[in-house]
């Protein structure tokens, strides 16, 4: 117990300084986010681009592509048990599942990667969906990950980023000039949008691990604290009985040589 408990303690620390460096992180991202998804909106709806809506919607016949987003790391396994289930019962859509302990494969997962090495994974990912959005090979590309809101909160849930949804409200009186295709260029922008969005989820999912494993690992040492207090208790009690029965044996002695010497 006393060589396991160092070591669960150094674990709820990290998981404390992840979750606040991950929170900043995410602040930082979420705020760009946004700003994506409004500027994409304005040259959407502006009255001086003649652009056909149906060249950058997707095709409904298509499949659908999900990225599924996990952990690496111990005292996370119910939320890689959830990622599992969401995976099984989504099992007709193709798959891009990042979590090395997630052992589900089919002919419908075209990307399997580890958590710990995704930003070393993620050109290949980015160029990936970039062919995916510009080619329209999928109807709908979502994401489940954990979903990070506090301390004390983070939750499983879904993102759809393609298509992307369009705030028309975001409509703006301003006048665009245009050299390039604007049907290549909202095509390169959506698929930056997704990309953009996928790190977004990674650094939530991140945050909210480390809220799971921070937790786990406050449990774990308030369950060693009361064995270990079991413990003390337990061998104060033989102390006090090894004593209490030493004290006996010294009291019969005692009696024992009286009574001879009065014999």
């Amino acid at each position: 117990m006393r060589n396991i408990k160092p070591i669960v303690q150094v674990m709820n620390l990290f998981s404390l300084v992840r979750i606040n460096a991950a929170k900043t992180r995410v602040e930082e991202f979420g705020m760009t986010s946004s700003v994506l998804t409004r500027i994409i909106s304005s040259i959407m709806y502006n009255d001086n681009i003649v652009l056909d809506k149906n060249n950058v919607v997707p095709d409904p016949t298509k499949p659908v592509l999900n990225i599924y987003i996990a952990s690496d790391f111990g005292f996370c396994s119910t939320y890689n048990q959830v990622v599992s289930n969401k995976i099984k019962e989504t099992k007709d859509a193709y798959k891009i599942i990042i979590g090395k302990k997630i052992v589900y494969n089919d002919d419908k997962t075209v990307m399997k990667l580890s958590k710990e090495n995704f930003y070393e994974d993620l050109p290949m990912i980015k160029d990936f969906l970039v062919k995916a959005v510009n080619n329209r090979d999928y109807s709908q590309i979502n994401i489940f990950y954990n979903h990070y809101y506090n301390y004390s909160r983070s939750d499983f849930t879904s993102l759809q980023v393609f298509p992307v949804e369009y705030n028309e409200e975001a409509k703006e009186d301003v006048d665009f000039l245009v050299e390039t295709d604007i049907v290549s260029f909202i095509n390169n922008l959506i698929a930056y949008y997704v990309c953009y969005q996928l790190e977004i989820c990674e650094v939530f999912s991140w945050a909210s691990e480390n809220v799971i494993r921070n937790t786990m690992t406050a449990s774990s040492l308030k369950k060693i604290d009361e064995l270990e207090s079991i413990e003390r208790v337990k061998a104060i009690r033989e102390q006090r009985e090894k004593s209490l029965k030493k004290n006996i044996e010294n009291s019969k002695k005692v009696i024992f040589t009286d009574y001879e010497e009065l014999v």
